[in-house]
């Protein structure tokens, strides 16, 4: 039997028991199945027992239902999730007289079939918690609205399903139909589910790429609203200018399309028949910027320029961009020799060009970009790009002399007596040929370890002239008790291997070599840890060698 059915059977047995107290009239008052949950508890007390129960009746769903109206309400109508549910009975889910922080209602929330109610959490709706939707400001059916302030917080019922109950008209009433006719769950822009074509003014051409608020950039009476709907669109100059000033009578359509101002309808005009064939990026460039309204150049009345006089080379329309750089190369096709009309970058200026000048690329120069090294200069008083230099290029042409003047003794050959192209931690230079070569440990660690900036200065990390001694790099762990003349030799126990694999023969280099039981005793029984300059450290000089320094007498 499941506990449900237990405490169903239990809750109708102690109301018999109730009844019959109650018809002996004994003190029957000290009778009850247990406190009631905080939401009942108004109802606490034998007086009130009659409230939900029927005396010599199990727990009728009437008594219920005549303070829940609003359950009762939705069941009748087949609304809601009461209406779903296949147990009719009240007392089937919610069991009372189990404690006052019992939870009648045990509601879970991670599985429940949300689209049972008629409305599916699709999109959005999906990852926002259930109650950013139901909470008291949302309710809007008014038996529900009328529940108590704590049941209010709690319940899940009384919510319309329309956008409007959750989501502020951002289009102040401009549209009569749905959210849904342009909107989904899954974001709010761009409208899904909008189609121009449904509108008086179908897409087509470019218009179908340009941006909403290219067109709608109208405001409404509050200033804010984007206006989408009253817009005038009866011709091409309700949102476009006249780039003729009124030379041409005939409407725009009679010339242009919608594909592109630049795509001339009906095939009247041809500019590849002209002197200047359109190619690259000059056939997408607007009419205007080369038919200029000037004086110099209108031979329309009122309107553009069609006719140009010069226009044979780049410069007559195209500012030099390198400043003149170039100016060295002879002939007019200057600018094609690295640039085409499909692009002024990337320059056509290839690898193999580039090898062809006085800097060959090798190593990793092969993979950098071009503007890394020709960066922004002044150049005939304007910034430009710097291509061409005077002198002899090397590494400190681009590169900072990270090292100072360290090296200034050895570099013989420049960086590349350490350094190459391929990569700036790729050296070809050797420790074995320093006054330090490395061995056992150090040759493992990285170079910054040992070589560093000195201590709150901005200078150079220091490889040059370095100390070579141990206790320039580690800290002396002895405290000074192997010093001699200034200078502990560490050497002379331990090797670059391990620090704790020792040279050190206690037979040989003390006074007291280990004979007898004292070979197998552990270093520390006599050489005590003790504080000596300010540290503590194990003692190993000036210990007793008597006897009686170790034993008891």
């Amino acid at each position: 039997m499941r506990p449900s059915n237990i405490r169903f059977r239990f809750a109708n047995l102690a109301l018999a028991m109730i009844a019959f107290f109650f018809a002996i009239g004994t003190a029957s008052a000290q009778l009850s199945p247990g406190p009631l949950s905080h939401w009942h508890s108004n109802l606490e007390g034998i007086t009130n027992c009659t409230t939900c129960h029927s005396i010599g009746k199990l727990i009728s769903n009437v008594k219920c239902l005549s303070c829940h109206k609003e359950i009762q309400t939705r069941v009748d109508k087949g609304i809601g999730y009461h209406a779903t549910i296949k147990s009719k009975e009240c007392a089937g889910c919610h069991q009372e007289h189990l404690g006052k922080n019992y939870e009648i209602v045990r509601f879970d929330t991670s599985s429940f079939d949300h689209s049972s109610m008629g409305f599916s959490l699709t999109g959005k709706h999906k990852e926002i918690g259930c109650r950013s939707c139901h909470n008291p400001s949302k309710i809007s059916d008014q038996d529900v609205k009328k529940l108590p302030a704590d049941q209010l917080n709690v319940t899940y019922l009384g919510l319309s399903p329309s956008c409007s109950s959750c989501h502020e008209d951002v289009h102040k009433g401009q549209f009569s139909q749905s959210c849904s006719s342009c909107h989904d769950t899954f974001k709010w822009k761009p409208a899904a589910n909008f189609n121009h074509d449904s509108t008086r003014y179908p897409l087509t051409g470019s218009h179908k790429t340009v941006g909403c608020y290219d067109c709608h950039n109208q405001k409404m009476s509050d200033g804010k609203t984007v206006k989408y709907t009253g817009l005038e669109f009866s011709s091409c100059g309700s949102c476009h200018t006249d780039p003729h000033k009124g030379a041409f009578k005939q409407a725009c359509a009679s010339c242009h399309n919608t594909d592109s101002f630049f795509s001339v309808a009906s095939g009247e005009f041809d500019h590849s028949k002209t002197e200047f064939p359109l190619l690259g990026k000059h056939a997408g460039l607007k009419c205007a910027k080369c038919h200029a309204d000037s004086p110099t150049k209108r031979n329309i009345s009122g309107g553009l320029g069609f006719r140009i006089a010069k226009f044979k080379v780049c410069s007559d329309c195209h500012s030099d961009a390198h400043g003149g750089q170039f100016d060295r190369i002879a002939g007019g096709d200057r600018c094609e020799k690295c640039h085409n009309v499909y692009g002024f970058t990337p320059a056509t200026f290839t690898i193999a060009d580039h090898q062809k000048s006085s800097f060959m690329l090798d190593g990793a120069h092969l993979a950098v970009a071009c503007t890394n090294c020709h960066l922004a200069d002044k150049i005939a008083a304007k910034s430009t790009r710097q291509f061409i230099w005077s002198g002899k290029i090397t590494c400190l042409t681009c590169h900072a002399n990270v090292h100072g003047e360290q090296f200034s003794r050895i570099m013989t050959n420049g960086c590349v007596t350490c350094h190459t192209t391929d990569s700036w931690q790729k050296l070809v230079f050797s420790h074995d040929k320093t006054k330090f070569p490395l061995k056992g440990k150090h040759a493992t660690i990285a170079c910054s370890d040992c070589h560093k900036r000195p201590k709150g200065t901005t200078l150079p990390v220091r490889y040059a002239g370095l100390d070579t001694h141990c206790y320039s790099c580690h800290d002396d762990a002895h405290a000074g008790q192997f010093e001699v003349d200034g200078t502990t030799h560490c050497s002379s126990c331990h090797t670059a291997d391990t620090w704790k694999k020792t040279l050190f023969d206690h037979d040989t280099q003390s006074d007291f070599p280990l004979t007898g039981k004292h070979i197998g005793v552990p270093c520390e029984k006599c050489h005590p840890t003790v504080e000596m300059n300010g540290k503590e450290v194990v003692k190993y000089i000036n210990i007793g060698t008597r006897c009686i320094d170790c034993h008891s007498n």
